[in-house]
C-alpha cells in the first residue's frame, strides 16, 4: 500500500510539473492572440481584391510601387509625368504614337513630337532633366485632347456621396454625425471659397508642396476644437465635416499631383482636366453597394484610424500616399477614356486611396473630439 501511495504521489507531482511547464506557453499564446488586431471588413475587402488580382498581379503592383518610390524628384515634378510613365508599357507607347499621328499638324511637327517623346521614354526615369519640362508641357495637353477626341465620353458626373460618407462614418456613431455629413460637401459650393482659391484650396501637390488643402483642414479642425471646449457639439461636428472635406480631397491622386506647371504654378486648367473629371465620375459610379467595386464600403466598414496629431501634416501625408498612384491611373484613362474603368489595378489603387482616407478621417475625428 505504501508503494502504491508513493507511486500515486509521483504521478500527481509529475502532472503538476508538466502543467507548470506548459503554462508559460499557453499564457504566451493567449497574450499573442490579444495583440493580434482583428481584421475589419474593409481590410477583408482589400484582401479579396488582392486575391482576384492574383500573385503575379500583386507582383506587378509591388514593382510599380517600387518604381514610384525610386523616382527622382525631377521626374515627380515633371508636367504630364504620366505621359513619361508610358515608357514602362510598350502598348501605351503605341497608343501615344497613334495619337500623334492623328494630330492636326504638319508631318514635320508629328516627327518632332514622336522623336521627342521617344527620347524621353529612352531616358526615363534616371536621365530626365528640367530641360524636358517645356516639351512635356507642350505635348501633354495635345495628347489629352486627342484621347478625348478619339474616345468621346458622355455623362461625366462628379462624385456626390464620398465626402459625406467620409465624415459620417468617422464619427463612430455619434448622435451629431449628421451635422458632419451635411457640412462635408459645403466647400464645393459656389462662393464657399474666394474666387482665386476655388480649386487651389482643394489641392496639395505632394512633390511641389503647393496647395491650400492642408491649411484649410487645419483651420476648420481648430475651430471645431474650440466648439468642443465650449460644449457646442453640433457646431464642432459641422466644422469637423468641413475639415474632413479638405483632408479627403488629398486622398484623390488628381488632388495630389498633376496640376502644377513647369515653373511651379498651380493652374486651374491643369486641375480641371478631362482625366480628372473622368476619374471622379468613375469613383461616383463605383461608390455605392451593388456597383462592381463598391468603394463606399471601404469607408462604411472601416474601423481603423491613423493617429492625427497635426491636421495640416495629416493632409499632406494623405497626399503623399495618393500621389504614388497618379501615373498609372492617368495613363490608363488617357489610353482609353471609355474602358479604363475595367482595369482592376485602377480599382485596386483607388480602393487603397479610399481606405487610407477613411482611416485618416477617423484619426482626425479622434484628434478633435
Amino acid at each position: 500500500m505504501k508503494r502504491n501511495k508513493i507511486g500515486t504521489g509521483m504521478i500527481v507531482l509529475t502532472m503538476l510539473m508538466v502543467g507548470i511547464m506548459l503554462m508559460p506557453s499557453a499564457m504566451a499564446s493567449t497574450e499573442k492572440q490579444q495583440t493580434i488586431q482583428v481584421e475589419d471588413a474593409a481590410q477583408l475587402k482589400i484582401e479579396a481584391l488582392e486575391a482576384k488580382i492574383g500573385e503575379k498581379g500583386m507582383q506587378k503592383v509591388a514593382d510599380y510601387l517600387a518604381l514610384q518610390a525610386s523616382l527622382p524628384d525631377v521626374v515627380k515634378c515633371m508636367p504630364f509625368r504620366g505621359l513619361a510613365f508610358a515608357a514602362t508599357d510598350p502598348e501605351s507607347q503605341a497608343i501615344k504614337m497613334t495619337y500623334i499621328d492623328n494630330f492636326d499638324v504638319s508631318k514635320k511637327e508629328k516627327k518632332r513630337y514622336k522623336a521627342g517623346l521617344q527620347d524621353i521614354w529612352g531616358r526615363y526615369p534616371d536621365q530626365i532633366t528640367k530641360d524636358d519640362y517645356a516639351f512635356m508641357s507642350e505635348l501633354g495637353p495635345m495628347i489629352e485632347e486627342e484621347a478625348l477626341r478619339e474616345h468621346s465620353v458622355v455623362g461625366i458626373k462628379w462624385a456626390t456621396d464620398n465626402h459625406p460618407d467620409f465624415a459620417y462614418y468617422a464619427c463612430d456613431g455619434s448622435a451629431y454625425r449628421n451635422y458632419a455629413s451635411s457640412a462635408a460637401d459645403d466647400p464645393d459650393d459656389d462662393g464657399f471659397e474666394l474666387p482665386l482659391y476655388r480649386y487651389y484650396n482643394h489641392y496639395w501637390d505632394a512633390d511641389w508642396n503647393i496647395g491650400g488643402a492642408p491649411g484649410r483642414c487645419d483651420g476648420f479642425a481648430g475651430t471645431a476644437q474650440i466648439w468642443v471646449a465650449n460644449g457646442l457639439m453640433a457646431d464642432a461636428h459641422h466644422d469637423f465635416g468641413l475639415a474632413s472635406h479638405y483632408l479627403s480631397d488629398t486622398g484623390n491622386p488628381f488632388h495630389s499631383s498633376g496640376a502644377v506647371d513647369q515653373i511651379g504654378n498651380f493652374l486651374d486648367n491643369l486641375f480641371n482636366s478631362n482625366n480628372h473629371d473622368l476619374y471622379e465620375g468613375y469613383i461616383c459610379d463605383e461608390w455605392n453597394t451593388g456597383s462592381t467595386y463598391e468603394f463606399g464600403e471601404y469607408v462604411s466598414s472601416n474601423t481603423r484610424a491613423i493617429t492625427v496629431t497635426d491636421p495640416e501634416q495629416a493632409t499632406k501625408d494623405n497626399a503623399d500616399f495618393s500621389a504614388q498612384y497618379f501615373d498609372y491611373i492617368w495613363d490608363k484613362i488617357n489610353n482609353n477614356p471609355q474602358t479604363f474603368d475595367t482595369d482592376i489595378y485602377v480599382a485596386y489603387y483607388t480602393a487603397q486611396c479610399v481606405r487610407q482616407t477613411a482611416k485618416y478621417n477617423h484619426g482626425l475625428y479622434d484628434y478633435i473630439m
